[in-house]
């Protein structure tokens, strides 16, 4: 199935040797730009102000859990990737347990319990059509929301239908520098005003302090924020198209190269979304904590009552003056429409390689290629009929940040299990093993939390 994604890849990228340099290295980013692409804006934009806004500088520390310890999964699941040249479900369908078999494809029952998290996450997906929607509307309210929502689904289409992988790096690449310079600038022109964040607040912030009353938020911040399960899935495809997993003829030192390249290349996607998301933090802590009317309605977790473009567009007018409202709604709305952009490409690869790696689509009738382009039209208009059908982008990106926390142990998991299987030489290091247990045990206990809220409550 694979193989010939990968002869095609390897057919294009023949002299193309492996980076030995960390210069040359950072030459060679671009899966973690399309990853960053797919979460500034539902997590960083959206999510996270909320949460600030509903606690304070309290889950500073959370936010940083989250953003910096999932990324070793992410890389460690590559390792595999680029090792033995499979795609991500094709090694998940290795799994151990239970196993289905279908038009000659066997699969694990892994896969198909995470076939099942495409459901809340094209929920997720409609609650970015809905933001996307609602801040297009602030821009030009002649045309209504719903037009809205139609015209980004369609731009959406036509842009993944013709493009390629390397016209969405650069679409992404240039949208996600423009989104960190912005953020950056207003994180220190906040030092400027009233508002100006102290070292004492810092603190507080990384006291450890969860409250409670937060959790169905904190969660689902966790869960979307920095790298979700499903980017880390996603980021293994980018790896391919990108050509990290080129055949190397058995040559383990060019095969560790290309590790080194990702490994590099997973870092930088760290620093964007860190650049990215604190600025965001930062302003719901010191600016929308103190509006009364949002921090009660977060803390009773009445999502229904807020109005997110409106809530962060006041906020940024707090900050910088009045004319800011309008530079933040060209934000928003370039940022959240990237993030739809990135989230729809992850979708027609996984969602393409559910179909192949579980029988239910043989490759021999349809090409990968031609399943990938079907589903480009399918995922954005499912995505504008969940908006359509619950019209709260905040409600369907927490569904979809909850279902993601719940995920997370399975890759981690899955990375465990995998990596154990190379040979002793490409294997990680102990430490990194170590940090994949721990990281293991967080989730697990994440997870239990969601399902004694959602059943017993706490």
């Amino acid at each position: 199935m694979i193989q010939n994604l990968l002869k095609a890849i390897t057919k294009i990228l023949t002299d193309m040797n492996p980076p030995k340099t960390l210069t040359e290295r950072l030459k060679f980013i671009g899966p973690s730009v399309v990853v960053t692409g797919s979460v500034v804006g539902s997590g960083s934009i959206v999510m996270t102000p909320l949460l600030g806004a509903a606690a304070g500088f309290i889950f500073l520390w959370w936010l940083l859990l989250s953003m910096w310890s999932k990324p070793i999964i992410q890389a460690e699941i590559s390792r595999y990737i680029i090792v033995k040249r499979k795609t991500f479900l094709e090694a998940f369908a290795d799994m151990p347990g239970f196993k289905t078999t279908i038009q000659g494809k066997t699969t694990s029952w892994l896969v198909w319990f995470m076939f099942l998290g495409v459901i809340p996450s094209v929920a997720g997906m409609g609650g970015l059509t809905g933001a996307v929607a609602e801040a297009g509307h602030k821009l030009l309210p002649q045309l209504s929301i719903e037009i809205w929502v139609i015209s980004c689904c369609v731009a959406t289409w036509l842009i993944l239908y013709w493009g390629s992988y390397q016209s969405l790096e650069k679409i992404l690449l240039a949208m996600v520098l423009f989104f960190s310079l912005v953020t950056m600038v207003i994180a220190f022109s906040m030092q400027a005003t009233e508002y100006q964040i102290d070292s004492s607040q810092v603190l507080e912030g990384l006291t450890f302090s969860f409250p409670m009353d937060n959790l169905p938020l904190a969660l689902a911040v966790f869960g979307f924020t920095g790298i979700s399960y499903g980017e880390i899935m996603a980021y293994t495809y980018w790896c391919l198209e990108k050509g990290y997993a080129q055949d190397t003829q058995g040559d383990k030192e060019k095969t560790k190269l290309w590790i080194k390249t990702m490994q590099t290349d997973v870092w930088v996607t760290v620093l964007f979304i860190t650049i990215g998301t604190l600025p965001f933090f930062f302003l719901g802590a010191g600016v929308l904590h103190y509006v009364p009317e949002l921090r009660e309605a977060l803390s009773n977790n009445s999502f229904w009552d807020i109005n997110i473009i409106d809530s962060l567009q006041n906020m940024f007018a707090l900050v910088l003056g009045n004319w800011a409202m309008w530079l933040f709604i060209v934000l928003a709305f370039f940022v959240l429409f990237s993030t739809f952009l990135s989230g729809t490409a992850a979708f027609t690869r996984t969602i393409a390689d559910y179909l192949l790696s579980t029988g239910l689509v043989l490759e021999k009738q349809l090409s990968r290629r031609r399943i990938i382009k079907l589903i480009a039209i399918v995922i954005p208009f499912l995505s504008g009929l969940f908006y359509f059908l619950l019209p709260n982008p905040i409600t369907l990106l927490l569904i979809a940040g909850i279902w993601a926390a719940m995920g997370l142990p399975i890759v981690n998991i899955g990375a465990l299990y995998l990596i154990n299987k190379l040979e002793k030489d490409l294997q990680p290091k102990k430490i990194t093993v170590i940090i994949l247990w721990l990281t293991l045990l967080l989730q697990i206990t994440l997870a239990g939390m969601i399902i004694y809220d959602m059943t017993i409550g706490f």
